[in-house]
């Protein structure tokens, strides 16, 4: 008898963590190394997901981190080309779908680094003014500028740095690009750092 096909929650409930991961892992990377004509219904058809099952299997693999981001933008490459055959400029939704995925998959990574860590990347970028973003992100083998970013507001909202280092990064940052959306940005960040010390969560 042929096994039915599963939805993402179905793999939830009859899969340990560990297997779960390791299935979205093996499947996401199998397509996105795929040649284009290997396409999502014939993915969800070999391992007896449905069509929903298969992306939200593969957006949670991306998001959760569990396959690299060279995974995640070999799957947006091929999301985009499959579009766009099918008809002109199809591509734009999917791309939108992904970068929105990549978003949420670095507001993820940031909450796993540990504040020892994000101190540490804090206080080196604010002793270094003249260099950029982009030389950190390097150097700490991150995996974005805005990830880098992300960590840098962890560190002042969650007081892991003093306010001299705060006031440094917000300098800096000012330097680079004096807006009124970059002084609000900072401001609603110093409010932030205030109600966390009260209401720390």
């Amino acid at each position: 008898m042929e096994k039915r096909t599963r939805t993402f929650k179905q793999l939830q409930k009859e899969k340990t963590l560990e297997e779960l991961n390791h299935f979205a892992k093996e499947v996401t990377e199998l397509y996105a190394r795929s040649v284009i004509e290997y396409t999502q219904s014939k993915v969800a058809r070999d391992n007896k997901l449905t069509i929903t099952g298969l992306r939200d299997l593969m957006d949670y693999a991306i998001v959760t981190a569990v396959v690299t981001r060279e995974t995640a933008n070999l799957i947006l490459a091929k999301a985009m080309e499959n579009q766009r055959r099918k008809r002109q400029d199809a591509g734009a939704s999917s791309l939108e779908h992904y970068q929105k995925l990549i978003k949420e998959r670095e507001d993820y990574l940031a909450q796993f680094f540990s504040r020892v860590e994000v101190k540490k990347i804090t206080e080196h970028i604010a002793n270094a003014p003249s260099m950029s973003i982009s030389y950190f992100t390097k150097a700490y083998k991150i995996e974005s500028d805005r990830l880098t970013k992300l960590l840098l507001k962890r560190a002042i909202v969650e007081g892991i740095v003093s306010d001299e280092v705060m006031k440094e990064i917000i300098r800096r940052s000012l330097r680079n690009n004096k807006t009124e959306a970059t002084i609000q940005y900072f401001e609603n960040l110093r409010k932030a750092r205030e109600e966390y010390k009260t209401h720390p969560c």
